[in-house]
């Protein structure tokens, strides 16, 4: 009896495993990640706040109420600002758009008679004659909507993922009884702890990306006489970008790219050779904070990062440390390692 037991438990063992596993390679082809970190951290953020809730003597059910309205505030908070942000950016009441997008198409249009005068033939998409960017934005506009599908699905599925999660953090039972289920359970602890441990650790990294970049803004670039409009705005903007993976610090590098260039073009040179800079040293420290927080060596971390970004491309890179930091737990479970 034991042995069937016995037996039956590390059969169970073997397909939460492999049901694991395919669950990551599933999320990692359909391009599933927004909706995985939407989830985990809204199961995260209400687990945490429910959690420092009880402790201050709070009913379960009411702590569980308390977080959810919590969050509820704080993600509609957010999608206002930005809402309203855009929309006074838009309409020139924050910054100057259509002077920064004049100057932004005429800097392009320098550098590209600078790079034709040099022999290199470049083919532009027409222009109105009176200098905007109409014809630059017909000329791309298959691409712009290729990207604009690619970031609403990317939403949608962080929208569906978020609620999932609030779903998993009221519906999910206390206890499962079935061998199977109580192994798929213990994956998914492990995974939890990973990519808690990984949140934290990209909240470190956008710390000390914001810094580096308000001290290329505010201090660096004023010692030398420019100063980019919205500054205050951007180093916001890096800090909440930086919460998410990769994406989020691309994100922020187009606005500090684009306002750079909208002083100047050699601003914008120097912006962008700064943003090259942090860029390729963000994958150094990454890999050694998140390694510091899951227990992994620097050289373990980069190479997990490198041969996801190979094989799956953004998403793999994201999700990486995460995947990793899984992947040692299981092995340090088992004694492996």
């Amino acid at each position: 009896m034991t042995s069937t037991t016995g037996g039956t438990a590390a059969r169970c063992e073997r397909a939460s495993e492999i049901l694991a596993a395919a669950a990551i390679l599933c999320i990692l082809l359909f391009h599933l990640v927004p909706a995985l970190f939407a989830g985990f951290a809204a199961h995260m953020l209400l687990s945490g706040v429910s959690r420092r809730l009880r402790s201050g003597r709070v009913s379960h059910g009411l702590a569980r109420a308390l977080a959810v309205t919590f969050l509820g505030i704080l993600a509609g908070g957010a999608v206002v600002g930005a809402a309203l942000l855009l929309h006074a950016f838009v309409r020139g009441r924050v910054g100057d758009l259509p002077g920064l997008l004049s100057s932004v198409g005429e800097t392009s249009r320098k550098l590209l008679a600078s790079l034709e005068g040099l022999g290199i033939p470049l083919t532009t998409p027409a222009a109105d004659d009176d200098g905007s960017k109409v014809g630059l934005m017909a000329g791309h506009g298959a691409e712009l909507r290729h990207a604009g599908f690619i970031g609403l699905r990317g939403l949608v599925h962080a929208l569906v993922g978020a609620v999932l999660g609030v779903i998993v953090f009221f519906r999910a039972p206390k206890k499962v009884d079935t061998p199977l289920g109580a192994a798929l359970v213990e994956r998914l602890a492990r995974f939890d702890a990973a990519f808690r441990s990984v949140a934290k650790a990209q909240l470190e990294i956008s710390g000390v990306n914001t810094a580096l970049t308000a001290l290329y803004l505010v201090v660096a670039l004023p010692l030398f006489g420019v100063h980019i409009p919205l500054r205050g705005t951007l180093v916001a903007l890096t800090f909440v970008c930086g919460l998410l993976p990769v994406v989020g610090n691309l994100v922020s590098n187009v606005f500090v790219v684009l306002l750079s260039l909208g002083v100047s073009p050699w601003v914008g040179v120097a912006s962008i050779v700064f943003l090259l800079v942090i860029h390729k040293l963000e994958y150094f420290l990454n890999a050694k904070i998140v390694g510091a927080r899951i227990g992994a060596a620097i050289w373990e971390t980069l190479i997990a990062m490198i041969l996801l970004d190979a094989i799956f491309g953004v998403s793999g890179l994201i999700l990486a440390p995460v995947v990793y930091a899984w992947l040692k737990a299981e092995l340090v479970e088992r004694g492996l390692v």
